[in-house]
């Protein structure tokens, strides 16, 4: 990499990209680009670990025979397994839902779905980036797209108003039956939205949600803890001293103003925000503030999704403490378990600077 492409500034970015390459970018990124069922290792105190990862080969098996005739079976999606025995179950498995709390290595399994089918059509995307997708293009030209699926991966399934579960329950009541459909989450199928919206007069739409998948119940420690990789969130080094002494590997740095870095992320759509992390390695981010409004916050909080799954370098120069950048009324609100995985991974992927350069 030579000197002119060091560093990128992130007001010269193109975001002009059409919305079939936003879906041809629904996959697993860097940090789970590798991601396979061997390299998941089950945590021998949790046996559901171990259960979830057989229930899902198991299950790819089956959508194999499910989606092959035997003329057909070398083009299929999943023709990389052997071929079953014969008496085995042909018919289209059940959509799975992997409830389990952060950091047991749901989405790891997830994109392993992605990664071992080789061919055909298939997607990965956070619940968020399809939130995003249903209120561009709407609800039923997203129905059309992803029913040409025969496998559609979302991570981190949350339902936070009442406008999204009546999407998500026509969306599972008229998409294709032949998609398969597994989805991870921290919340109960039966507990979606509670705390969040009145939920009682949302009976049958999450009902419907409901009765779509098969629930499994993953229990286990946060890997984060447990392997002690915490990252020291603050640094007493200078923000601007590390900026000119950091030298890019693969993708050019870039250093931008907390204000400007908003004004972006207000004037692109969302579901364009991989745009950001796809060009640059590491991100300086000088002057982070506490968030005015959630609008703003839910925005940062789907650009720090996508620098999570690019596994983005970030150095944020702050005059506050991370704990502080969503004030408690948004912490309050019905998206506090979205800002609080974001801040979850910010404490993994940010190093803190203190405002006194």
């Amino acid at each position: 990499m030579n000197t002119a492409e060091k560093y990128i500034d992130l007001n010269v970015l193109s975001f002009d990209i059409s919305v079939e390459q936003c879906f041809e970018n629904l996959r697993p990124h860097p940090k789970f680009s590798g991601c396979t069922f061997d390299n998941y290792i089950p945590d021998e105190r949790y046996q559901s670990q171990a259960q979830i990862k057989e229930l899902l080969q198991n299950t790819l098996m089956k959508m194999k025979m499910f989606h092959t005739s035997p003329a057909k079976q070398a083009k299929s999606l999943f023709s990389f397994m052997k071929k079953p025995a014969q008496n085995q179950n042909s018919g289209k498995p059940r959509n799975i839902y992997i409830d389990g709390s952060y950091g047991i290595g749901k989405t790891h399994l997830l994109s392993s779905c992605y990664n071992i089918c080789q061919k055909g059509n298939k997607a990965f995307m956070s619940f968020g980036e399809m939130n995003y997708f249903f209120h561009y293009l709407g609800v039923e030209k997203c129905i059309e797209h992803f029913s040409a699926l025969s496998l559609l991966l979302i991570d981190e399934f949350e339902l936070d108003d009442p406008a999204m579960t009546h999407i998500m329950a026509k969306f599972f009541r008229e998409i294709n039956n032949n998609t398969l459909i597994i989805t991870t989450s921290n919340t109960l199928p039966t507990e979606l939205g509670k705390l969040r919206f009145q939920t009682d007069n949302f009976t049958k739409q999450l009902g419907e949600i409901a009765s779509s998948f098969e629930t499994v119940i993953v229990e286990g420690e946060d890997y984060r803890k447990r392997n002690k990789q915490w990252m020291k969130t603050v640094s007493e080094d200078s923000f601007l001293d590390t900026f000119a002494m950091y030298t890019p590997e693969n993708k050019p740095k870039s250093k931008i103003s907390f204000d400007n870095l908003l004004k972006i992320l207000e004037s692109t759509h969302p579901f364009r925000y991989f745009v950001i992390p796809e060009a640059v390695e590491a991100i300086f981010i000088d002057g982070l503030q506490p968030f005015p409004t959630l609008n703003n916050a839910l925005r940062f909080n789907q650009l720090i999704d996508h620098c999570y799954y690019y596994n983005t370098k970030l150095f944020i120069r702050s005059s506050c403490q991370l704990s502080d950048i969503f004030p408690p009324e948004l912490i309050e609100s019905s998206f506090q378990k979205k800002l609080l995985r974001c801040l979850s991974r910010l404490d993994e992927l940010a190093v803190f600077y203190r405002e006194r350069d």
